[in-house]
């Protein structure tokens, strides 16, 4: 009988143990460029997906490194808000990159950074441009990946609130999560926990480490092993943030400010750093 249940347990966990085991890494590369947000993830079957490209000193770094690297593909690009620190560069590495795809949130801009950034894209006569209209999802697969992306939920957030048009994107690798926040304020970080959804693994914390109504709330509901934040040492992240991150919920935090750049592997199973 105890043989028998055994065998029993074996064939059950034999699919899950499989299934992990055929998994292959996935890498989640978050570069150390102040405050700036620049994040690029690696798929299994070798599809690459850009998640900002910083200030436009910042797009020219990345696109030298992506050089000396071989990165001349980039399947998706997305751009989560059209600020300098998150659009700046994205006209550098347009003209450095083949991007098959670019996703981009729904509101009116007037910057030098946004301009250059469309006339790039005027240029790249093989791009296809996806505009996320109010409360639009969009969900895609590489390999055994999957994005689920979300647009904000209003069409007006006051003066200056750009931050809040954040698109959001959650990444899913078998049992593994990571959130990617853009610069969400309070409004935006309510929609987020309206939307339900957010518990991950690893987290890109939003706004680059600064305290909103509600930080507490939308990180607990989060409950990262390992955050992100990029800051700089001009504009560091809010220290009773980063102690609630580590000391209440106890995950680690790594941020640009002082760390470099950050690594992430995925297995399916479980997330670490690269060393």
């Amino acid at each position: 009988m105890k043989r028998k249940f055994i065998a029993g347990l074996a064939a059950l966990l034999l699919p899950v143990w499989l299934a992990s085991a055929c998994m292959a890494e996935l890498e989640v590369r978050f570069f150390s460029v102040g405050k700036a947000d620049a994040m690029l993830i690696t798929a299994e079957d070798g599809s690459r997906i850009l998640i900002d490209a910083g200030t436009n000193k910042v797009g020219k770094a990345l696109a030298q490194r992506f050089r000396k690297e071989g990165v001349d593909r980039i399947d998706l690009m997305i751009i989560t808000h059209f600020d300098k620190d998150h659009v700046g560069g994205a006209d550098q590495i347009l003209e450095e990159c083949e991007v098959a795809r670019v996703l981009i949130p729904s509101y009116a801009k007037e910057s030098k950074q946004h301009t250059q950034f469309v006339e790039a894209l005027g240029r790249s006569s093989g791009t296809q441009v996806t505009e996320m209209k109010t409360k639009d999802v969009l969900e895609l697969d590489f390999g055994e990946m999957h994005l689920g992306i979300t647009a904000a939920h209003e069409t007006h957030y006051g003066e200056d609130e750009e931050n809040d048009f954040s698109l959001a994107a959650r990444l899913t690798h078998g049992r593994t999560r990571f959130f990617f926040t853009g610069d969400a304020e309070a409004p935006r970080q309510l929609e987020l926990l309206e939307e339900g959804d957010v518990a991950c693994d690893v987290l890109k914390v939003p706004y680059h480490g600064r305290a909103v109504s509600c930080s507490a709330a939308f990180l607990s509901a989060c409950a990262p092993k390992i955050a992100w934040i990029p800051d700089s040492e001009e504009e560091p992240a809010n220290e009773a943030l980063v102690q609630y991150l580590e000391e209440t919920l106890g995950a680690e935090v790594y941020r640009s400010a002082s760390d470099g750049d950050l690594t992430v592997l995925s297995d399916g199973e479980r997330v670490w750093v690269k060393e």
